[in-house]
């Protein structure tokens, strides 16, 4: 079961397991000395902080469209719930550090261990996720050169390197329940109804 704070909680995930990552790495680590350089602010939020060195921005969430058909899953006592409305949420990744040369390094780092955690679940999962049995699929989204431009300007900001991620499904429950009568009878393919 998912809370509303999967939005965030999936966030935090990928923060958690780059500092997790990172924090080991002789090259990347003097770059990105604490957890708190890699940020959830978008790279425009950030253009000010020298601070921050990474910004894991979601620009963007919508219905997964493969799994809108769901049956309804067990509520409490007799009821069934809704099934979960779920999501694909889009990062943009930004590197925010000084040379060329530093930000390829710490973009190379970031594409390395999402490509080697590319389905995060039991420890990788912070927030309402962790413990759960649930598991997310990341997975780099190459976009358009037209799509990268449209999310630049939509920041207000010109084009830095950058890439973009798509996570893979975020599940958020619904609350709404209500009765569901039943099976008493069922119908066969034969056309025969057999009594329950």
């Amino acid at each position: 079961m998912s809370d509303y704070t999967v939005l965030a909680d999936v966030g935090d995930s990928i923060v958690q397991l780059l500092w997790a990552e990172i924090q080991n790495d002789a090259q990347v680590n003097p770059l990105i000395d604490n957890q708190d350089r890699i940020s959830l602010q978008s790279p425009f939020e950030l253009r000010n902080n020298n601070a921050v060195r990474l910004s894991i921005y979601l620009y963007r969430i919508v219905e997964d469209p493969y799994t809108k058909n769901q049956y309804p899953v067990p509520g409490t006592g007799l009821k069934t719930r809704r099934p979960p409305l779920t999501l694909d949420l889009y990062y943009l990744v930004t590197p925010l550090v000084g040379a060329p040369r530093e930000q390829q390094i710490v973009l190379g780092k970031t594409m390395q261990v999402l490509y080697d955690h590319a389905v995060l679940s039991g420890t990788d999962l912070a927030g309402s996720l962790a413990g759960s049995d649930i598991a997310i699929r990341v997975v780099l989204n190459p976009v358009t050169l037209e799509e990268t431009t449209r999310v630049w300007h939509a920041l207000e900001m010109s084009y830095r390197l950058s890439m973009c991620y798509a996570v893979r499904v975020a599940f958020v429950d619904s609350t709404l329940e209500r009765f569901g009568p039943p099976v008493v009878e069922k119908t066969s393919t034969h056309g025969e109804v057999a009594h329950a």
